[in-house]
């Protein structure tokens, strides 16, 4: 029996320590006062979520037990000096570390991580930098070609031959050659979206760009990098279909190239399911399904941190529908029954105050009229606009930095009637405190053109921040954004202390 009992002891210690990667070294100069943090993603992108702080002795040595179960990237964060680590199941790595760099020194896991720093899989890309970023903004497609796409795939041939010639095993090449290309790729389709390109010289870009992609959209490597590929891909897709509709007529009553649906259906189901319903189509279209079993669940816990409710339980039935077994599914649940709580919570909050329809507003003298007396800052935004939910997870540090001011938040969405109860919802399950106002696309545009009267830039996008001074009146257009921080709170101070 005692036999037996250490027999199972043994077993239990050896998958224990199979699971798991231990991380160690030492920060030479160490200052306390900087934190050691590693980022593990779930599937792909950097989310604050998923950083957990190491703990550093006061010499700066670390140990840390990090639970792998699978092979993992990930971003080892000190002193703002970013390093991409590969993580596997049971083996170790130990590095030195200062201000600026990080050496690796021993570990079973030494290899693998030395060829990521040697193929500089962290550097910023020559057309991302500035002034580069800039002076290409100005070039022709032609010229892209020749100064980027050109000169970044004839890279990613040299940094395959590095990788090909190590003494890595045939799947840890695979997964090194498709991360680095999946990343070069992402990097140049963010050149595309973020340079200041003409769109239909940035449309064509993307569309030359993804057209010759040389990676297997059907295997799974499991890379960040590789499914924030496929997470542009299906954008690509987008794109390239709309650019097919509109050179071929294809009647909305016909199924959308590369997505199986009319435009008709898309427009039904996105009423329900909002936009990451569109791009699991896109998925089950295009990928495996073990590939769209781990991206969808990225989108799903991306709802939760937005606390998108509403769109988190309708796409949630929808994957559980193709996906009975997947093993995430507590997860989920406990997210679903988390942001519910919220919900109930805030549903009698004095301090969100919702226009309803028996209140006609119909201008933004009429909005801000009754808060004369306090700087306004109001927040053009809608509940299905990414960016928009991104800037909200800033707002608590902003009204926190203004509690005992003069200040009043104002929010003015733009949703369709049909999704009145959602744009509600929203509010109370992300605690949004303040005045809400919402308006269809129809009943928004007096809003845009008073808003915009005096703008430079009329254009209507999302968000957009407009502040009032205390009389009233509108004094600066294309205000910044909460994530702007510091430069937000100057902005506001300089018009508070008038």
């Amino acid at each position: 029996m005692k036999k037996i009992l250490v027999f199972l002891l043994m077993t239990l210690y050896c998958l224990r320590s199979h699971a798991q990667f231990k991380l160690s070294g030492k920060i030479w100069n160490y200052d306390p006062n900087k934190a050691l943090e590693i980022n593990i993603p779930l599937v792909f992108g950097f989310y604050k979520e998923n950083s957990q702080q190491i703990t550093v002795a006061s010499d700066g040595t670390f140990e840390v037990a990090l639970p792998i179960t699978a092979r993992k990237s990930a971003t080892l964060n000190y002193s703002s000096v970013f390093q991409t680590l590969l993580l596997s199941p049971g083996k170790d790595l130990i590095l030195n570390l200062t201000d600026t760099t990080v050496v690796f020194t021993d570990g079973s896991a030494l290899t693998e991580n030395k060829i990521i720093q040697q193929i500089k899989h962290d550097e910023v890309p020559f057309f991302m930098k500035a002034p580069n970023v800039n002076n290409l903004a100005q070039c022709s497609l032609a010229q892209l070609r020749q100064k980027v796409l050109i000169p970044c795939l004839a890279d990613c041939n040299q940094i395959n031959k590095v990788i090909q010639t190590s003494p890595l095993s045939s799947s840890l090449k695979n997964y090194l050659r498709t991360e680095f290309y999946a990343q070069r790729m992402n990097h140049l389709n963010d050149f595309a979206r973020v340079a200041e390109l003409p769109k239909s010289t940035a449309d064509s870009l993307v569309l030359e760009l993804f057209g010759k992609a040389s990676i297997n959209l059907q295997d799974d490597f499991g890379g960040p990098s590789f499914y924030s590929f496929l997470d542009n891909y299906l954008r690509y897709l987008e794109t390239k279909a709309f650019v097919k509709i509109r050179a071929e007529k294809i009647p909305s009553s016909e199924p959308i190239p590369y997505f199986g649906i009319s435009l008709d259906s898309a427009n039904r189901l996105m009423n329900i399911y909002g936009k990451d319903y569109w791009r699991f189509i896109g998925a089950l279209n295009n990928f495996s399904k073990p590939i769209v079993e781990k991206y969808n669940f990225q989108q799903l816990v991306n709802l939760y941190h937005d606390k998108d409710l509403t769109h988190l339980k309708a796409l949630a039935g929808a994957h559980w529908n193709i996906f009975p077994k997947d093993k995430h599914t507590p997860l989920v649940e406990s997210y679903i029954a988390d942001l519910d709580a919220l919900l109930v919570a805030n549903k009698h909050n004095k301090q969100i105050r919702l226009i309803e329809d028996d209140q006609p507003i119909s201008s933004i003298d009429d909005l801000i009229a009754e808060l004369k007396g306090k700087v306004v800052y109001l927040d053009v935004w809608g509940t299905w606009c990414g960016p928009c939910k991104f800037e909200l997870k800033y707002t608590p540090e902003l009204k926190k930095r203004y509690m005992d001011k003069d200040i009043a938040f104002v929010y003015l969405d733009m949703d369709e009637d049909h999704r009145d109860q959602d744009w509600k919802d929203f509010i109370r399950v992300n605690n949004l405190t303040g005045i809400h106002l919402r308006k269809n696309r129809k009943q928004i545009e007096p809003f845009w053109k008073e808003l915009l009267l005096n703008a430079k830039d009329k254009a209507e996008y999302y968000p957009q921040y407009f502040i009032f001074d205390k009389t009233g009146k509108l004094v600066v257009e294309k205000a910044l954004r909460p994530s702007n921080g510091k430069q937000l709170y100057d902005q506001i101070d300089q018009i508070l202390n008038q």
